[in-house]
Formats: structure tokens, sequence, C-alpha cells
């Protein structure tokens, strides 16, 4: 069997698909995984129900780090067959084993750092991005979330056109299915019937803190709308809103498909003012997970997301129309939107589709 590490140096892997989804489908294919995470207190370590899959911690400290590279010196307890990383710190760790050991390195590019930008949480930035576009030019082949993204990416890491690439979305595996769930209805205690609106998110966002900060006035609708997070802190104070349920209990990846189903609509909240959002909003792991579940989407407002409307999937939100109306016009045509969306997603999110052809090329590498 073969042997595959990923150097996520990140604290959230449970909670984006594009991290657990590699995991379960190189595992499904007959890989064994190491995956290496950072825990910490307020994210659920990822869970996985493959004996195959292993989860184990990303050495941060001094003595983590000697300890990592004595065994992978001294022990065959951490060879590997090939290594996945994120930036930075998985990547040039990554890229430096993969070196020694003669095995191939690919860089998955969840995070873009642009080294015209201070970082000033990565510790010695300057040297730092330096490693990283290295790690990124020396690498097999990049993995991104997105096209556009990837332009990006080349121009920011100086990537040559050789370099191969492959976009693997952020989304969930398998066809567009809508379980048949009352999650939100449960913990909630909602009685009656009317659709449920749903953000996956926290007030980071402007346009979710436009919403909040609207809705105060909102009492009795024809829906509900609750917002989803997994960072209590950046959620509001959901017992002082009249009209937002908020919830802000973690989910485990392998209950979130359950949880979203319950909903009947979602929003896609990113602003074309923020240059970020502008760049990865295509990317988002909401996207994919709300597709995945059947649910139409509210998007607003990056101009290429009115290619939902344009598929008659769901709504353009331009952020200045009252959301109250927007969500009113899109639940009278709902059902027509959910008839439209397998198709799109098979097309552009379902992660199989997108996995296959770099599992070939990853077979290629190291038989």
């Amino acid at each position: 069997m073969k042997r595959i590490a990923l150097f996520f140096d990140r604290p959230y892997v449970d909670a984006h698909f594009c991290f657990t989804e590699l995991a379960r489908n190189l595992a499904e294919r007959n890989f064994q995984v190491d995956l290496y995470h950072i825990p910490n207190p307020y994210n659920l370590s990822p869970g996985f129900l493959n004996d195959e899959i292993r989860v184990k911690q990303f050495p941060i400290s001094k003595t983590q780090k000697l300890d990592f590279f004595l065994k992978a010196l001294f022990t065959d307890k951490l060879k590997y067959d090939a290594i996945i990383g994120t930036p930075i710190n998985g990547a040039v760790m990554g890229a430096r084993i993969a070196k020694r050991e003669k095995i191939p390195f690919f860089y998955l590019a969840d995070e873009i750092f642009d080294p015209l930008t201070k970082y000033h949480s990565i510790a010695n930035w300057e040297k730092a991005k330096r490693l990283d576009i290295a790690a990124n030019n020396k690498a097999a082949a990049s993995i991104a979330l997105g096209e556009e993204r990837y332009k990006y990416q080349k121009k920011v890491n100086h990537l040559p056109d050789s370099l191969p690439y492959f976009v693997i979305p952020n989304s969930p595996s398998g066809e567009v299915k809508k379980l048949q769930s009352s999650y939100f209805r449960d913990i909630f205690e909602i009685k009656d019937s009317k659709p449920i609106v749903l953000f996956i998110g926290t007030l980071g966002w402007n346009l979710a803190k436009l919403i909040y900060e609207r809705t105060k006035e909102y009492r009795d609708k024809e829906y509900h709308l609750i917002f989803h997070g997994r960072t209590k802190g950046l959620m509001g104070d959901g017992n002082a809103h009249p009209f937002i349920k908020v919830s802000g209990q973690p989910l485990p990846s392998t209950l979130l498909n359950y949880a979203v189903s319950s909903a009947d609509l979602g929003l896609v909240l990113y602003d074309k003012t923020i240059p970020q959002e502008q760049n990865n909003g295509w990317t988002g792991g909401k996207i994919g997970t709300y597709f995945k579940n059947g649910l139409p989407v509210i998007a607003g407002n990056l101009e290429q997301f009115k290619v939902f409307e344009e598929k008659n999937i769901g709504t353009f939100w331009d952020a200045k129309v009252e959301i109250d109306l927007i969500i009113k016009n899109t639940l009278n045509k709902i059902t027509t939107l959910q008839k439209n969306i397998p198709d799109f997603y098979a097309e552009h999110y379902q992660y199989e589709t997108f996995f296959d052809r770099f599992y070939s090329f990853l077979l290629k590498k190291i038989l």
C-alpha cells in the first residue's frame, strides 16, 4: 500500500472540504494517509471513518520538529511515497523532506500569500515567503481551488507555464442529494413549515454584517434566517437579535451535509470591494456545500456570481436591494431553481471529477 503525507499547518482542517475530501479520496483509492494539522481548542480535530487515515500533530515547536526529523531520518515510520503541503510552513517542510527522500511534492494552495503584503502573524515573513515560492516552483504540480485563483497564485509565486496544475474544488464528494434532515428545526425548536434561509460563516464578512444589522427590525416573516458558524466570538450575540437565529455549535465535517440539507436556501456573502473576497469568492466552500445539498443560493455581490442567475440556480444580490425582497423572490421560484442544480454542480463542483485527474497524475509520479 502506498503512503502519503498531508502537511496542513492549519487548525481548521475539519471545517474545509478541500482538506477532508482529499484525505478521504486518497484513502478510498488504497493510500495510507498521514494527515498533519495544528490542533487548538476552537476548532474540531478532523475525524474519519477510515482506518487508513491517521491524524497527527503538525510539528510547530523546536522539540516537535526535532522529534519529527529524527524519526524521519532514523526510522521507517515517516517514509512516504509522496507529500502534499499547504503554504507556508506545510509547503516548505514538505518540499524539504520530499527532496531528501526523492519523492514527489505537491503544493496545495488553500491560501495565497502575496509577497507585497506584510503578514505579521508569520515569523520572518520575507524569508518565509521566499522559501514558499521556491517550494511551489519545485513541486511536481500545484493543486488550486479554482482557475482564476490559480492565475493569481501563478503571478505572486512566479510560476512557469511548464508547471502542471490541477483545479480541485472546495466542495463535498458525491452527486447532489438533499438528505432527509430536520437538524436546524430540531436545535431551534422550529415547529412551523416555513423555509429556512441559511448562511454559513461569521460576521467577519461585510455583507453578513450588513444583513445582521438590517434585519434587527424584522419580526415575523415567511421564512427563518439562520447564521451558522464555527467561531462563536465572530457570530454576534444571537440571543440579542430579534430575528436571526445564530448557531455557534461547531459541526464535524461528517455532519455538515446533514445540517445543510435541513435548510432550503443558502446565502453566499462576498463583497467585491474586498480584494481577498474578490479573488477567492468562487472557491468558497459554502457554495459547493449548498449546491451538493440541493440548495439554490442568493449570492452577492461579485460579478462572477451572476452566472448563478443566468443558469437559474440562484439569485444575484447587489447588496443594495432590501434582502427581504430578494429572499421572497427567490423562494417563489425555488422548485425551478432546485431542478437546475445537479447539472451545474456536476460540471463545476463535483469533487471526484476533478480529483480523478490529479490522482492519475499522482500515480504516474510514484509508480
